[in-house]
């Protein structure tokens, strides 16, 4: 893992959108107007949120990828030898 998918994401400007999308339903508002600044934050760490799902989604389906090979059991039959030479019943 690289220290950037280690690295805590900032979600408190998505707290905060969420706190004020509550407070604007209980008043039976309409509309929302978030400031520039907010709106940049708010889209950075809904960035950071999603190229962190997307890690961990690719490096789950790793995993799985890996679990289901470490499951499968390759079996090899030659077959023997079927000469007549090795037929009791003769």
């Amino acid at each position: 893992m690289t220290q950037s998918s280690n690295s805590k994401i900032q979600t408190r400007p998505i707290e905060d959108l969420i706190g004020r999308i509550r407070t604007l339903r209980q008043k039976g508002e309409r509309q929302i107007v978030i400031p520039a600044k907010e709106a940049d934050q708010l889209a950075d760490s809904l960035t950071q949120v999603m190229t962190r799902m997307v890690t961990i989604q690719e490096e789950i389906i790793e995993a799985l990828k890996t679990a289901k090979e470490a499951q499968t059991i390759d079996i090899e039959m030659d077959g023997g030898n079927f000469s007549d030479n090795n037929n009791v019943n003769k």
